[in-house]
């Protein structure tokens, strides 16, 4: 890379109407001495992606920079000076080689780590910027809330309004600052029109109507002396009608900016509990009967002195008439002010007679219902959707086959709900080339069903395990496969090296650290849950337990149910906790699995006993084929402290160290059947296993 620019006075900005106004350039070049038809024919297409900022870009406005190659064997890059703001990390590689005597092309789609080279974009990177160093204060944290539950405590008769008690449940983290007091906004509010979207993100609070909080006191400060615990004191409620209530944590008195709450883009809105007050239900009560009476009788006194008026106004007959032709035409008046919208198209919805299912072949068994292999004909719209180079190129396939996981119709409402959580949650992860991604959907009609990437072999633990069958028959039949295969003594694509399994560690950390950037946590990762594809390409796949955590260094609190219990973290077992870092837990168990070909881990622990074993400081040992330093890894991840354990980052980067050290003649596997860990029924039979995703 050529040496960066300074940055003159003044200082980089963008306009209101995001118009870059200064600029940094950025120059790269490549030589080709070794090519026997010279420099000049070869043609060289480079790939330059961003991988992640780490403060995200909420204008949503902002264009990303363009790397256009305009002169020969130069890459060119206008990288907009708010990118060095965001702190911005890219990775490039030779995407396509063509040589123009041989009328050839080489296209690199899945290049090796090795060749992958990265760009840091911050103000420590960049000479002579002119970044300013200020305290920064933590702003609230808005709706980070488990639920809600709310009571009727008074009611006002002269504008026959409800005041509410409202209890709230927060989320509390160990490693964040803690909350001083709550402050609540609510306002009139309308429904999602999709499950997945009342999931995620509650009802749509159209309109403030006031604010309240639950502190009773404060000091000079701003900081809370006395307050009512978890619960606040709502008025101007009506019965029968829908409002919306979000709960903002104040961390510090001095920052106190807000989110838009009405913010029409769900991606930056915090969530909106519901509350709804239904007067059949309050109807029912010992305290509603009493409103009851006592409105009847204001009702009839009401009606005694209507009747008194209109007896002794009748001769004004004609002028009430005319007041109420008025009142009509005001009515249709009103009634002409409001037209219906015709409804938002979904750019993720197909129509079901574009995706052909053969039913003959089921790919496998998921957690609502079965997957089957199809074929999109005509391509999907999703494409418009991606901000990635190499996600636009996967939706814009035509006539492609993919995988299709069906629910079936018979489901319950608990299962369609989850599935639709699923589906919505998949739309806003985005596209990344180590997940098993979205590419369309049919939620319109019966039976629902969720389109994905197909991958031809199937998950990564029946992949190991095949192979370490294969390769233990080989060495009972004394063939050595260490050596090239002589006259096919053996199927060279059964045998996996040292090296292979590195690369697919590499793969799959770098997907779960493209997850752990986005705020998500998979909670269920596992061989299982990876799915290979083309023998040498790994994708993360089912997203049913993964969930969104809204917020950095975040948990989130499962209800219990069934979870992989050898692969979570004790903070997991014990508490239902889960985090990135319990992701990194279990990613060291997944390692174990890839080194030991698919191998059982802790085979000697029952379920009941997992916990005391690991409190008391038990660790699976070093298996046979591993490396000290790969070894090391894995006891990085399985650290009791959360907050000790490496992040996804730091993992690849030693993984992919490890990876650049192993040559192929040192690669061999070595399979000692009186192990444990290999101690897996492997019956002749082919079995169902889940297809995940």
């Amino acid at each position: 890379m050529s040496d960066p620019y300074t940055v003159n006075s003044p200082q980089p900005r963008v306009s209101a109407k995001l118009q870059l106004l200064h600029m940094v350039y950025l120059v790269s070049w490549f030589h080709l001495r070794t090519w026997p038809l010279g420099e000049k024919d070869l043609d060289v297409v480079p790939m330059f992606h961003l991988i992640t900022c780490a403060e995200p870009d909420l204008s949503q406005g902002v264009p990303l920079p363009e790397f256009v190659g305009t002169l020969p064997n130069t890459l060119v890059g206008r990288l907009g000076s708010d990118m060095m703001y965001r702190k911005c990390r890219f990775v490039y590689y030779a995407q396509s080689i063509s040589s123009r005597r041989c009328a050839t092309q080489t296209e690199i789609r899945t290049p090796p780590t090795q060749d992958l080279q990265t760009l840091a974009i911050n103000c420590d990177t960049v000479e002579g910027n002119p970044c300013v160093r200020v305290d920064i204060y933590q702003a609230p944290i808005c709706g980070q809330i488990n639920d809600i539950d709310y009571t009727v405590r008074l009611i006002s008769l002269k504008y026959y309004s409800l005041s509410l008690n409202v209890t709230f449940d927060p989320i509390v983290r160990d490693n964040e600052m803690p909350t001083i007091y709550y402050q609540a906004y609510y306002g009139e509010a309308l429904p999602y029109s999709r499950k997945e979207e009342e999931a995620l993100a509650g009802v749509n609070m159209t309109r403030v109507l006031g604010s309240t909080t639950n502190c009773l006191q404060f000091d000079q400060n701003g900081f809370c002396l006395h307050n009512t615990g978890n619960s606040v004191n709502v008025s101007g409620i009506h019965y029968d009608k829908l409002y919306g209530i979000t709960f903002c944590a104040v961390k510090d008195p001095r920052n106190l900016t807000l989110p838009n709450l009405t913010e029409s883009s769900r991606s930056v809105r915090p969530r909106a509990n519901k509350i709804y007050v239904n007067f059949a239900d309050q109807a029912n009560s010992k305290t509603a009967m009493i409103i009851g009476i006592v409105i009847g009788a204001i009702a009839l006194l009401i009606f005694a002195i209507i009747g008194i008026c209109c007896y002794i106004n009748r001769k004004q007959k004609q002028e009430n008439k005319l007041y109420q032709l008025k009142l009509a035409q005001l009515e249709r008046q009103k009634e002409c002010r409001y037209a219906d919208l015709p409804k938002m198209h979904d750019i993720w919805e197909i129509e079901r007679r574009n995706l052909i299912i053969f039913d003959e072949f089921k790919l496998g068994s998921g957690a609502f219902g079965a997957v089957y292999l199809g074929k999109l004909l005509g391509k999907s719209l999703a494409h418009k959707d991606s901000i990635s180079p190499l996600g636009v190129n996967l939706m814009r396939a035509e006539n492609c086959q993919v995988a299709v996981k069906m629910l079936p119709e018979y489901a319950d409402e608990m299962s369609r709900s989850d599935f639709l959580r699923e589906i919505g949650l998949m739309k806003i992860l985005g596209y990344h080339e180590r997940l098993v991604n979205m590419i369309a959907c049919i939620t319109e009609s019966e039976p629902l069903c969720l389109i994905v990437e197909y991958c031809s072999d199937g998950d990564l633990l029946r992949f190991l395990r095949e192979r370490c069958k294969y390769m233990m028959k080989l060495d009972a039949a004394g063939v050595n496969y260490h050596e090239p295969p002589i006259d096919n003594s053996y199927d060279i694509e059964m045998v996996i090296t040292l090296k292979q399994l590195l690369m697919f560690a590499v793969q799959v950390s770098y997907g779960l650290e493209y997850l752990s950037s986005k705020g998500f946590v998979h909670r269920d990762v596992a061989a299982r849950n990876v799915l290979v594809h083309g023998k040498n390409a790994c994708k993360i796949g089912d997203f049913g337990l993964c969930r969104n955590l809204y917020a950095d260094n975040s948990l989130y609190k499962s209800k219990g149910g069934r979870l992989p219990l050898k692969w979570m973290s004790p903070e997991a077992i014990r508490h239902y906790e889960f985090s990135a870092q319990s992701d990194v837990w279990a990613f060291g168990v997944l390692l174990f699995e890839i080194i030991t070909l698919g191998g059982s881990p802790y085979p000697s622990v029952s379920p009941e006993e997992m916990l005391p074993f690991l409190e008391n400081g038990g660790r699976m040992e070093r298996p046979d084929n591993c490396p000290e330093n790969f070894y090391e890894v894995m006891c990085e991840c399985w650290t009791v402290d959360p907050r000790l354990r490496p992040d996804f980052s730091a993992i690849r980067q030693k993984l992919a160290s490890l990876l650049e050290e192993i040559t192929e003649e040192y690669s061999y596997l070595t399979l000692d059947a009186q192990k444990d860990y290999y101690n897996v029924q492997y019956g002749d039979q082919k079995v169902t296993v889940k297809y995940g995703y």
